[in-house]
């Protein structure tokens, strides 16, 4: 089977950009002419927000990723969410794979929960045609990590600044250890600096000074961030849109909000269209180069292997 564009986003801490990174990555690529598929293998199921997919009828909470590894069932894909894009839902129903990781399971032995994912993946991806595969990943949850980079190819983990996103990679470290036994071509693709103040010209290199004699020195930092917008990323959630579509739309008729000024001389309930902050329409160009980058590491390992 081929997982070789696999990639797990995965850091140990929560809130550092795992989710929006996976959505909206897959939103690049999608935009360029790939085929994604995006995976939710987190509790939380939060993807769903960021792709604006909350109550949808597809949805069942992880229950397909479970029957995919117990029953041997096709992976429950529900197709072109986006042009290009296809889903795999989580959420709570992750839950009941977490006793199986530990062979508690009625008829499951240990280690066959990540086997069984690796299957089910390798499947799904070989009858979808995928170009490439992003898999979002829980944080503080071993088991799920672990299964998730049983059955990838590469390891992006997106960091902030902080020093729990520092200890969030520590936790990585023997995951990834544990994960190669079974799949001994698992790689660093990189980190990613996520939600930093475009102004903190700093950030970077402390970054850089804190890699320096560390054991994960050999995973390389992308040389493209994305900058903090928490007007942005409120819109894109409460409106279900990724950061390229926020712009779009916000872009695609500016006469609009001067029609609604002009209306609401008449009608003062016509709400006027929000600018948006410049802001927005620098992450979006942030995401667009990042996506190049990814790729254009996958490529050239890709390459070299020929």
């Amino acid at each position: 089977m081929d997982l070789s564009r696999v990639v797990a986003l995965a850091n140990g801490k929560g809130g550092v950009g795992k989710t929006s990174l996976t959505a909206n990555l897959a939103g690049e690529f999608a935009r360029e002419g790939s085929r994604v598929l995006v995976v939710d293998l987190d509790i939380s199921g939060n993807l769903k927000l960021d792709l604006g997919l909350v109550d949808h009828a597809g949805d069942d909470a992880g229950k397909g990723i479970v029957d995919a590894i117990v029953d041997e069932e096709p992976l429950h894909i529900i197709k072109d969410v986006r042009p290009g894009i296809d889903w795999v839902p989580g959420g709570p129903r992750l839950n009941w794979l977490l006793p199986m990781t530990y062979g508690a399971g009625p008829g499951i032995p240990a280690g066959s929960v990540g086997e069984g994912w690796r299957k089910a993946l390798g499947t799904a991806i070989a009858a979808g045609d995928y170009d490439m595969v992003l898999v979002d990943t829980p944080p503080g949850n071993r088991e799920l990590q672990q299964m998730a980079l049983t059955a990838a190819r590469w390891i992006l983990v997106p960091m902030k600044s902080d020093p729990a996103s520092w200890e969030g990679l520590q936790v990585l470290g023997p995951l990834v250890a544990h994960a190669r036994r079974d799949n001994p071509e698992l790689q660093w693709l990189g980190m990613v600096l996520f939600g930093h103040q475009s102004t903190a010209t700093r950030v970077r290199q402390n970054v850089l000074e804190n890699l320096a004699g560390d054991e994960h020195d050999s995973i390389a930092l992308f040389e493209t961030s994305i900058r903090a917008s928490e007007k942005t990323a409120q819109e894109c959630r409460l409106q279900g849109l990724l950061v390229r579509e926020l712009v779009d739309r916000a872009s695609a008729d500016p006469s609009e909000r001067f029609k609604a000024l002009r209306a609401r001389r008449s009608d003062p309930t016509i709400s006027v269209p929000e600018s948006l902050p410049k802001s927005s329409t620098s992450m979006a160009g942030d995401y667009a180069e990042l996506a190049a980058e990814v790729a254009s590491r996958i490529l050239k390992a890709e390459e070299a292997q020929l």
